[in-house]
């Protein structure tokens, strides 16, 4: 935070919640937050004219760490609204604060903190805008450092597990051929329900099929190092970090198996939800020890 005067938030998107974008808990799927985000993102910095109408993609790949916390659920036909400031200006680098609200009762639903590279950009420094607490780190520590491994065989050493694997489509990615950033936490989703195979009882995985109980995240941050391509070949590994009485800390590493390096990493913090209050699940013992023994080293 710096001590310029402070700047007001711009209203950079409107929309809704699409059935088609709802999960396997009716609500909004991790991948479309950051898909409505980005393009708020991108409607932000053109309004500050720090990109351009004629490739306004181009900023995305600039993504290096988005820090994310899901504070309300975003179910179908939820009217949404995103507000972005910045809210640190660095020396090669800035951070964009992006609010989600439900626009019919004004509650925030999601919260980022988007640092962009601005390398290459003429940026001077001006007013910011404060980081609410809800936007704040909260149980994932952004100064924390952990080992990032470049091949899949170095994850599997540290007790991660492969749950996808797959190519990246051309649908995926901008007309450059870089993946577009929400597709990096599109795909760790997709991957979750092999990770789930791993970790739930024979209980657990009954209340998942019969539509009692899924999961959710509440907050998230990915570090993107090195972008997929499109025909990239790509495995993504995933663990367990760290246990509570509800959450359960997770960790994913995603394998650029074509340019033999890691393309992104991130860490999660979810809970096991019971889909008729819409609470938060106790980690029962059984399920605790199944998590202990797929704890990352």
């Amino acid at each position: 935070m710096t001590n310029n005067p402070q700047a007001e938030l711009l209203g950079s998107y409107w929309g809704s919640v699409n059935r088609w974008e709802c999960d396997e808990n009716d609500h909004l799927n991790v991948r479309f937050y950051a898909h409505k985000m980005n393009q708020a993102l991108q409607v932000f910095l053109l309004h500050r004219n720090l990109t351009t109408h004629a490739d306004p993609d181009a900023v995305l790949q600039r993504i290096r760490v988005q820090h994310i916390r899901f504070l309300r659920e975003a179910r179908i036909a939820t009217p949404l609204r995103i507000d972005c400031g910045i809210a640190r200006f660095g020396e090669d680098e800035l951070d964009v604060l992006q609010l989600m609200v439900d626009n019919l009762t004004d509650l925030p639903v999601a919260a980022f903190v988007t640092t962009i590279a601005t390398e290459g950009w003429q940026v001077r420094d001006g007013p910011t805008v404060p980081v609410p607490d809800e936007a704040a780190a909260r149980g994932l520590d952004p100064a924390a450092t952990h080992s990032v491994p470049g091949t899949r065989q170095a994850a599997e050493s540290l007790g991660f597990q492969v749950v996808g694997r797959g190519i990246i489509g051309a649908d995926e990615c901008d007309a450059a051929g870089m993946l577009l950033p929400h597709h990096y936490i599109g795909r760790i989703s997709d991957g979750m329900p092999n990770l789930w195979a791993f970790l739930n009882s024979e209980a657990d995985s009954e209340a998942r099929q019969s539509g009692a109980q899924g999961g959710a995240a509440l907050e998230y941050r990915l570090h993107v190092h090195a972008s997929l391509r499109r025909g990239s070949m790509f495995c993504q590994l995933s663990g367990i970090r760290a246990l509570g009485n509800k959450t359960q800390s997770m960790a994913h590493v995603v394998i650029d198996e074509t340019a033999g390096r890691c393309a992104a990493t991130a860490e999660a913090v979810g809970v096991a939800m019971d889909l008729t209050t819409r609470k938060a699940v106790v980690i029962s013992q059984e399920r605790r020890q199944r998590l202990e023994r797929l704890m990352i080293r």
